[in-house]
């Protein structure tokens, strides 16, 4: 057993499956495969179940997830406490769901800052999202607020000591094709979305109320889950499927995509997230001036 085959699980327990988890690894799946076979056989246990449905953890793959996930972190922690001031100095990550703007705010970052060793963006779920920046990996994390997930976000962030600034407040929005039967409608209504599948982000199973999309789950029609944007946009773009998002999307034409607000939603905000008592570094401060000029610039109909 190595630590190389304990993040292969928690990689694949964290994306539901061995095809995700090896794109997220950038590793291929026979291999990723292989290793995880190995270590069960070590183990005398298999750690997951493969169905049709999906791969899930079995008892004894949980058991191992909880254990790998302290001894992970402890050697996560390890290594930054040991990392040379200089290198500290020349690191930066911002974790957040999956938004465009995380990485147009970002290519000004790479600009005003060339010198820097390592730049990371880490997209996932809320919880992990706040997970990373509690253990410090991330100095930034973007996600929002709104009255269904408020109550259990706060909670969260109280119990990670953690603090946040909003960027803003946003109307959430429809994405379709531009060929989708409602791509006529200028505003989308609750009852005209309901003839048609929803794609939607993988939620957190412990925390169905931590969803990354602003509108709930479709009551009569189908539902597709995805853990990839690029994987959502495509679905979409050659479907009468249906997402739901900000409205913040760059360059949606050429994915072939139009969005449309919603009528009668909730406003949400987005917010920033970061340690208490943590001063924001140089690099931090300008990516958060960086986004707050491309919503005022690009988006201010949108996000205000």
């Amino acid at each position: 057993m190595n630590l190389q085959q304990m993040r292969y699980v928690l990689a694949v327990a964290a994306n539901g499956s061995f095809r995700e988890a090896a794109k997220v690894l950038y590793i291929s799946q026979p291999s990723l495969s292989h290793s995880i076979k190995q270590l069960e056989q070590e183990l005398e246990a298999p750690l997951f179940a493969r169905t049709h449905q999906g791969t899930r953890l079995t008892t004894a793959g949980q058991e191992f997830v909880l254990s790998a996930e302290k001894i992970i972190q402890q050697v996560d922690h390890l290594q930054q406490h040991f990392a040379t001031a200089d290198a500290k100095r020349h690191y930066f990550s911002v974790a957040g769901q999956h938004y465009d703007f995380i990485a147009v705010a970002l290519c000004q970052v790479l600009a005003q800052y060339n010198d820097y060793r390592y730049i990371r963006v880490f997209e996932s779920t809320a919880l992990e999202v706040i997970k990373d920046v509690a253990q410090g990996h991330s100095e930034l994390g973007i996600l929002f607020l709104n009255d269904y997930n408020q109550s259990s976000l706060l909670r969260l962030f109280e119990q990670d000591e953690l603090t946040y600034e909003e960027l803003g407040l946003f109307q959430t929005h429809i994405f379709m094709r531009t060929q989708h039967p409602l791509a006529y409608k200028t505003k989308i209504s609750l009852a005209d979305l309901a003839p048609y599948p929803q794609v939607r982000f993988t939620q957190e199973a412990s925390y169905p109320d931590l969803a990354e999309d602003p509108l709930e789950p479709p009551v009569t029609s189908a539902m597709i889950a995805v853990s990839d944007r690029a994987t959502m946009s495509r679905i979409v773009a050659r479907t009468d499927a249906y997402g739901s998002g900000s409205g913040i999307l760059e360059a949606p034409g050429e994915q072939g995509l139009i969005m449309r607000p919603l009528l009668h939603s909730p406003r949400n905000r987005m917010i920033i997230l970061r340690r208490k008592e943590h001063e924001l570094s140089e690099i931090g401060q300008y990516f958060v001036t960086a986004l707050r000029a491309y919503f005022a610039t690009q988006h201010s109909g949108l996000f205000k």
